[in-house]
This record gives structure tokens, sequence and C-alpha cells, in this order.
């Protein structure tokens, strides 16, 4: 499928939809702040690398588990024919004690739904959440074994993985408190935060990446070197 995606741009004929398939890390809401969501900034990616022919769809509902995704996805997914469906979800999992097997099973069934319609899934992980600020001493094991399984099952489906966690995990190590300046509270990422995932996902289907614009590179400039090569 990645190889196929830059050969959208010669295929105006033809309509292409990415679906943003998850919860309140998806979703588009007045939490964003009147700020593009990652999802947008995606889209507007898109449409400047292959043009007004393809889109992103978004379909994020906050609070919602793997569980509350496969109850809608007739419904918001497959309805729209997608290309490809970026699915991220996890969170509420954890926060709502639906054990690590259900969330695999409940992925395995979501992929292989798309996968039976023509789309291609991908899984994609969370970014890494803001763990000093969290009251659960235990969480970042917890996460990190949920994330553990978009990386297992994008291997045995053969699906391309899209994580961001790693990226953003070198970051938070790098740097605690100017790392919590990418997020809007200690799980859901901020204005910055937001970019840097639409970044790493034009990266990986091989495209262009967005220049930054100028109140964003002031926003960052007082950022260590390592966080500033995403706001170029």
């Amino acid at each position: 499928m990645l190889e196929c995606i830059s050969k959208w741009k010669n295929k105006t004929d033809e309509s292409f939809r990415i679906i943003a398939f998850g919860s309140s890390n998806t979703e588009l809401s007045l939490a964003n702040g009147g700020y593009h969501s990652w999802t947008e900034w995606l889209d507007i990616g898109m449409r400047m690398s292959i043009g007004r022919h393809a889109c992103v769809i978004n379909r994020g509902i906050g609070g919602e588990t793997s569980s509350n995704l496969l109850d809608r996805i007739s419904r918001d997914v497959i309805s729209f024919t997608p290309a490809i469906v970026i699915i991220t979800v996890g969170g509420n999992d954890i926060f709502k004690g639906l054990s690590i097997n259900q969330y695999r099973e409940n992925l395995i069934k979501i992929c292989g739904m798309i996968s039976n319609t023509g789309g291609q899934p991908m899984l994609q992980t969370y970014y890494c959440p803001v763990y000093h600020l969290s009251q659960d001493l235990g969480f970042k094991a917890k996460f990190e074994s949920y994330m553990d399984v978009n990386r297992q099952l994008s291997d045995s489906l053969g699906l391309t993985l899209l994580d961001q966690y790693t990226h953003f995990l070198k970051l938070y190590e790098e740097d605690p408190l100017a790392y919590a300046g990418l997020m809007r509270d200690w799980m859901h990422p901020g204005n910055l935060g937001n970019f840097i995932i639409a970044q790493n996902i034009l990266k990986t289907f091989g495209l262009n990446t967005l220049p930054a614009p100028a109140y964003m590179k002031a926003q960052a400039e007082g950022l260590p070197p390592l966080f500033k090569q995403y706001f170029n």
C-alpha cells in the first residue's frame, strides 16, 4: 500500500480516502483550542503532496475503547470505502478495564473487517504520555504492554505500523519538562504534538513533510534541538 500512495497523485479521476479511526486523541473538538489536530495536518499534507482527490476523514470519538470502535465500524469506516484506515485506540481500554487479550482480539476483528472490504488497516501507537504527571506509578508498564500489541499485530498481520510512541518517548526522555509543552494535558497531544504526529505519518507514507507555520516555529523556539527538527 505505501508504494501505491505516491501513485495516487496521477490518478486524479479517482478519490482516495484515509479514515482516522480512534478516540479523543483523534476526535476533532474544542479541546484543541482552535489549533489543527494531527488529522487536519495530515489532510493538508496529503493535499499538498497528492492533490485534492485525496482526503482524510476524521471518525474519532472521545472516551471510546476498541470495543466501541468495533461496534460502529460499519457506519463510520466501511461505509466510506476507505483506501487506508489509521486506528489509534487503547488508552480507554486500560482506563475502563478491558483486558489486553480483549484489546488484541478487538483489533484483529477491526483489521479483518477493513481488509475484507479492500481497505488497508494501519495500527498507530499513541505518543508518549507525560508519565511524571500520572498518579498511577504502574501506568507506564501497562501502557507500553498495550502499545506492544499494535507492534505484534502489525508484524503478524503484515501491516504498516505507525509507531508514534518510539518517536515521542525519545523526546520525553530527552527533556520531560520541555516535552510537557507538546501536550495539552498528560494524556493528549497539544498543538505542537499534533503537528509532530502528522509529520511522522507523512514520513512513513514517503511524502513531503509540512513546513511549520511561523507561529509554531516561535512556539518551538525554546525547545531542545531534538524537538526542533519537526518544525523547520
